[in-house]
């Protein structure tokens, strides 16, 4: 049986987090390498996904070209993967030419078979922005649990996959402003229609998938609507009929992102000069097993839409076998948030700490059946009662006595097996292939269990034949002793390297064997190591301190509480000028005030304004997600905020002189939001941030005295 194993395909608008890598990566890695080991015949695929709208706000808020952006970090995350030795056979992208071709057949297939239908229908407009709007520049009230900043596409909070026609109050993610319904056509894969096809796969299916999967499919399958797939975007696939209303139209990238699977394969073929030997792995239902790893948040779209579309076509593309869908895996008692500085930097991590740390971490807290998290603690307590204390300490036992006591060479079993080191090699032996038992079914967790397990058979072995003693008094026992406990080594080091490639291939080094770890088959007899001399012995890993623990925590929260409430910018009162005639007499003396500038004259009487007229401003808290120098002008930035539900907005400010890009990025400002929109230097500013003037003539930012919400209104 052939595996053709795929990861979902990363998003390209920013680096990826722990929580994507325990969801959908490190998991599909070791169940590759693993299958790797058994000589099992396995495809490993993936690739960046690139269009959408979260790409087209982020490449326009730089003011750069979408693929630009794309490019950026395509190469940003693959080279995250490589940092962390994850290693796919390809690692494609959705703009490729023959990912659009292909996107484009797979439509017209459907088409053709009846399985796509035009409908002229409701579809939401911003009147304000003068556009149609796609999924993701929506946000409203969710229909499921009632949370009001849902995304059009999918509710953050309850995780349902949203109709963004169904949300209560929706609006204009750019501007605010309240979204209209309007009459636009677009394309749909009839669902319905395709549910004779659909139904025997997914009965079939439920007898081997996770209850979490099923219950996602459930909610949906029970109730099969048409898919609207197109959407009025520039940027993305585009539809292939020469018609009026086709004009403008892209395909939803949900439609089109799964297809990089298959566009992945078709360019791993042809990179090796076999350009239809992706057919062998794509078109072979009866040999070939297609595993999705991905995380609970993309099951719908895996496991029901992008089956039926591989089922309405004439040739017979593999459907998903199993989808081993992963819970969320969050830091320190929150989900991962740039915006709100709640993250660890991946690169800095990986500068101060082994990426197999890491790996191993993540892998026995694996959010299988559960959220889990990253915790510096228990970061710590992995690397330094695991990877040091079990590992680590039975590997340095073992190769130092036979480096430093018995001249370097693994020394012959002269005496027949006691019962301590029969046992724990037997035991050893028997973890090796329950660690294969469990990463068949994909049981990550369980599998670090019994690893450590291994560890541990060997650390016990030691302590219960105290070879240290029997050197002396017992030489053939000491012998036999260390001749099992290198055995065991072996075990572990092959055991390991699913989870730890790189202290792996180490540890086999350190053994003295040739090759590589992957050399030997999972399953394969192991000649007795008698005679074999050792390789130069080396830590593996070393011990994580409380200091170090404790300085990560801090800065994390610091970090966080900076983006949370940043305190008003007060400029250093200037020391008096003793030579300057407006100088107090007294040296150190505060200055006077100044007098308090009269009061702008009002029409309503005595200068007083009429409450209506007060009412009419719509003043909120905001929040800056972004800042960038105006071209051309010394005291302009060009702001992209987010004012609440996730909607943004693009406000020219002129408080460059006073502020830096960094002073402003994450903190919250108080906005005018009703104010006209105008053109300021080339760039349309939709209200206006609201500052006070000191009396040397600067600007301070007014901001709540503490952390609010965007969104919150003023009054």
């Amino acid at each position: 049986m052939r595996y053709l194993v795929t990861s979902a395909l990363p998003y390209a608008n920013g680096p990826v987090h722990f929580g994507h890598i325990a969801g959908a990566y490190l998991p599909a890695d070791i169940f590759v390498r693993y299958k790797r080991l058994r000589r099992e015949e396995i495809l490993f695929i993936c690739g960046t996904d690139e269009h959408g709208t979260p790409i087209t706000f982020s490449a326009q808020a730089e003011g750069i070209a979408p693929l630009a952006y794309a490019d950026r970090y395509h190469e940003v995350i693959k080279g995250q993967f490589e940092r962390l030795a994850i290693e796919f056979d390809n690692f494609s992208r959705t703009t490729l030419p023959l990912h659009h071709e292909l996107t484009q057949q797979l439509f017209l297939a459907l088409l053709k078979n009846g399985y796509i239908f035009e409908k002229i229908g409701p579809a939401l407009f911003c009147p304000s922005c003068k556009k149609g709007l796609a999924d993701r520049f929506v946000v409203g009230t969710c229909y499921v649990c009632g949370f009001d900043r849902a995304r059009g596409d999918e509710c953050q909070k309850c995780g349902t996959a949203l109709d963004a026609l169904r949300l209560a109050d929706p609006r204009c993610k750019t501007c605010g402003t309240p979204a209209q319904k309007r009459d636009t056509p677009n394309w749909f894969v009839d669902l319905p229609k395709l549910r004779p096809k659909i139904d025997p796969y997914l009965t079939e299916a439920f007898t081997r998938w996770k209850e979490s999967v099923k219950g996602e499919v459930n909610k949906y399958w029970t109730d099969l609507r048409p898919w609207v797939i197109t959407r009025d975007l520039d940027w993305g696939v585009r539809v292939p009929l020469e018609t009026e209303d086709a004009r403008g139209k892209v395909f939803y990238v949900w439609f089109d992102a799964p297809i990089g699977y298959i566009s992945s394969t078709i360019e791993w073929a042809e990179k090796r000069g076999k350009k239809d030997s992706w057919r062998d792995w794509w078109l072979d239902r009866k040999n070939t097993r297609l595993i999705h790893f991905i995380g609970k948040d993309n099951i719908v779209f895996h496991t029901l839409r992008w089956p039926a579309v591989l089922l309405g076509q004439d040739e017979p593309y593999l459907v998903p076998h199993d989808v081993p869908a992963n819970e969320f895996y969050n830091l320190e008692g929150a989900k991962w948030s740039k915006g709100e500085g709640w993250y660890i930097d991946f690169f800095e991590f990986l500068e101060k700490y082994p990426a197999d740390a890491l790996r191993w971490t993540i892998a026995r807290g694996a959010p299988e059946t559960k959220d889990s998290e990253f915790t510096w603690k228990d970061f710590q307590a992995k690397v330094n009662a695991e990877l040091l204390g079990n590992f680590g300490n039975f590997a340095s036992r073992v190769l130092k006595f036979v480096k430093e006591k018995l001249g370097g060479n693994v020394p012959q079993a002269r005496a027949p097996l006691v019962e301590h080191e029969a046992i724990a090699l037997a035991k050893a032996q028997k973890a090796h292939d329950e660690i294969g038992r469990e990463l068949d079914r994909y049981g990550v967790r369980a599998a670090c269990e019994r690893l450590l397990e291994i560890g541990a058979f060997g650390n016990k072995l030691l302590e219960q034949r105290e070879p240290w003693k029997t050197l002396k008094t017992e030489p053939d026992r000491c012998a036999t002793t260390l001749n099992v406990a290198v055995k065991i080594l072996e075990v572990l080091s092959l055991s390991l390297f699913p989870f730890c490639p790189r202290t792996a291939e180490k540890l086999w080094k350190q053994l003295g064997l040739d090759g590589k770890v992957t050399d030997r088959a999972w399953s394969e007899p192991a000649p007795d190591p008698a005679g074999r001399a050792l390789g130069e012995i080396e830590h593996v890993f070393k011990k994580v301190e409380d200091e170090e623990v404790a300085r990560e925590v801090a800065a994390l929260r610091a970090r966080a509480a900076e983006r949370a409430q940043k305190e008003t910018r007060v400029d250093e009162p200037k020391k008096p000028d003793a030579t300057s005639p407006a100088s107090p007499a007294t040296p150190g003396a505060a200055k006077p005030a100044a007098p308090a500038p009269p009061a702008k004259p009002a029409d309503g009487p005595k200068g007083d304004i009429a409450f209506e007229d007060f009412a009419k401003l719509d003043i909120k808290i905001a929040k800056v997600l972004t800042c960038a120098p105006v071209a051309g002008a010394d005291k302009l930035y060009q702001l992209e905020i987010e004012i609440e539900g996730g909607a943004k907005r693009t406000v020219v400010s002129g408080i460059r002189p006073w502020y830096q890009e960094t002073d402003l990025v994450g903190r919250e400002v108080v906005y005018l939001a009703n104010l006209a929109p105008k053109k300021i230097r080339g760039a349309m500013s939709q209200g206006m941030i609201l500052a006070a003037r000191t009396p040397d003539g600067g600007a301070i930012l007014l901001k709540p005295e503490k952390t609010a919400f965007p969104g919150s209104k003023v009054s």
